[in-house]
C-alpha cells in the first residue's frame, strides 16, 4: 500500500513536531478533564510536564551519544581504509609501519647508568 505523498509530508511534520502534537492532542483531553475531575487533569498535566522534562535531557544524551558513534565510525573506516592500502601492495614492502612509544625517561637514565658502570 502506497502513502500519498501530502500525507507523508504531514506525517514529516508531526514527526519532527512532536511536542506541539503532544500538546495539541492533550490539551483538549486535559481541558474536558479538568471540568470533571480537577485533580486528575492535575495529575495529568504533572505526568506529561515530567515526560517532556526527561525526553529533553535523554535527547541531547542521544545526541551527543550518536556524535561519539559516528565519531567512533569514522575512525574505523579510516583505520579499514589504511589496512586495505597496506593489504593492497601500494605502499612497498620496504616500509614498516610502526606505533609511536612512549618512552619512560627514568628507565632511559638507568640504562644508560648501568652502561656506564659495566664498562
Amino acid at each position: 500500500m502506497r502513502i500519498p505523498k501530502p500525507v507523508n509530508a504531514v506525517w514529516d511534520w508531526a514527526e519532527e513536531h512532536g511536542r506541539l502534537m503532544a500538546m495539541l492532542v492533550l490539551l483538549p483531553v486535559l481541558t474536558i478533564g479538568a471540568l470533571w475531575a480537577p485533580s486528575l487533569a492535575a495529575f495529568a498535566i504533572g505526568v506529561t510536564v515530567g515526560v517532556m522534562v526527561t525526553y529533553t535531557r535523554l535527547s541531547r544524551r542521544i545526541t551527543r551519544l550518536r556524535a561519539e558513534v559516528d565519531e567512533l565510525l569514522r575512525d574505523n573506516g579510516r583505520l579499514r581504509h589504511r589496512n586495505t592500502m597496506l593489504e593492497s601492495g601500494i605502499v612497498r614492502e620496504e616500509t614498516v609501519v610502526t606505533q609511536k612509544l612512549l618512552t619512560i625517561p627514568g628507565l632511559d637514565g638507568a640504562e644508560t647508568r648501568e652502561q656506564r658502570r659495566s664498562a
